[in-house]
């Protein structure tokens, strides 16, 4: 007898315990539940804290694993564990636990989905949950290309600037406001570079990340610009995703390179000299000027100029000149020292200027009067000599 209810209280103990595990909370009887992502939007680069809280709706669960499974752009801190096991969340309990993860610094905004899932510790089943984690990128415009037309810049040029843009950084950019200005003369305290009426502005609706766009100027060059790179300022007012105002600032360089021309004004006899008078009719410096003078393929003569500024003009005197034919060489460097040169044919003949023509006159007088003076003693002469014969 004895033995028989030892049976039943074996099988009675055994029927509690499958009974027992049988009301243990199941995986479909828990939920999970993102309660907040700090900081909210998270930035490219930073760490983000994921707060997450388990319900068991059910009852009394043991031996509950959670595991995140992280993908770009995010990747678990060093030290953080991907899974985290709860040995037992009472009924109608809850858990929470908390994630941080590295945000990479090239993400681009975008609200990211991150996967979760959950299971009874050994069990193949599981529910799996997504919740976005929103990363909110800035945006960085940068200037790829510079085009001017013209190609060389000179002073009193009307330039088409064409700027290439691109978002290169991580968040969107919207309303984008563009001005350019240059800078100001030193002496004068006004720029040589101004906008031709409202050419000195664009807008650009929106840039995304990755996003090319163009935007194009209209400058006019003074006619007083020197040689040299201007420094201008393209400032670009925008709206981020969340609405609030930014500033970027890009420095231009924009290059004038004004081209030295070089004209011979006259070139003539000038007593023992053969005079050349040149002018520098470009809009850039020439300097290092070697000018020759060649007759019969042989320089006769050579001068040279350091420098010769536009609009300015230059007399040169040459020796050892014969009437005839003859070639005026100029060579010369511009401000980036390119050369350029140029052979001009003149002719070497008798000049009269208003003291030549007045010593010539005088010469011609001098010998009408030697003429007139002998024909006279000629005349006497003869007329002495019909007297004696009568």
């Amino acid at each position: 007898m004895k033995r028989e209810i030892s049976v039943l209280l074996a099988a009675l103990v055994l029927f509690l315990a499958v009974q027992v595990s049988a009301a243990s909370a199941q995986p479909s009887e828990i939920s999970l539940d993102l309660n907040r992502q700090t900081p909210y939007p998270v930035r490219p680069g930073e760490t983000v804290s994921l707060e997450l809280t388990m319900l068991n709706e059910g009852s009394t669960s043991k031996g509950i694993t959670l595991e995140i499974i992280p993908k770009a752009p995010f990747t678990l801190l060093p030290g953080v564990e991907a899974k985290k096991t709860f040995s037992r969340i009472g009924a109608l309990s809850s858990v929470t636990e908390t994630y941080k993860l590295k945000v990479d610094g090239t993400a681009v905004s975008a609200a990211y989905d991150i996967e979760f899932r959950y299971y009874i510790t050994g069990s193949t089943t599981s529910i799996t949950r997504t919740f976005p984690v929103t990363v909110e990128g800035t945006p960085k415009i940068v200037i790829d290309e510079i085009i001017t037309d013209p190609a060389v810049i000179e002073p009193g040029n009307e330039v088409e600037l064409t700027l290439k843009l691109r978002n290169a950084g991580t968040g969107r950019a919207s309303h984008m406001e563009m001005n350019i200005e240059a800078e100001a003369d030193s002496e004068t305290g006004e720029s040589l570079i101004v906008p031709v009426l409202s050419g000195g502005n664009f807008y650009i609706d929106s840039m995304n990340p990755g996003e090319e766009a163009t935007a194009v100027f209209r400058l006019d060059i003074d006619n007083n610009a020197e040689y040299k790179s201007y420094v201008s300022t393209l400032t670009i007012n925008y709206e981020d995703e969340t609405g609030s105002e930014g500033t970027i600032e890009k420095s231009i360089g924009i290059p004038v390179r004004g081209i030295p021309v070089i004209e011979i004004l006259s070139a003539k006899v000038d007593n023992s000299d053969f005079k050349v008078d040149i002018e520098n009719i470009g809009t850039g410096s020439a300097k290092a000027l070697k000018i020759e003078f060649v007759q019969d393929g042989e320089v006769k003569d050579s001068s040279v100029v350091s420098e010769l500024k536009p609009t300015r003009q230059k007399t040169l005197r040459f020796s050892g000149f014969r009437y005839g034919n003859a070639y005026v060489n100029i060579s010369y460097l511009d401000e980036s020292n390119a050369l350029f040169s140029k052979e001009t044919l003149v002719t070497v003949k008798a000049s009269y200027s208003s003291e030549e023509s007045g010593s010539t006159d005088m010469s011609g007088a001098v010998g009408v009067l030697l003429i007139l003076v002998l024909a006279e003693s000629y005349y006497i002469w003869r007329l002495r000599k019909r007297l004696k014969k009568r």
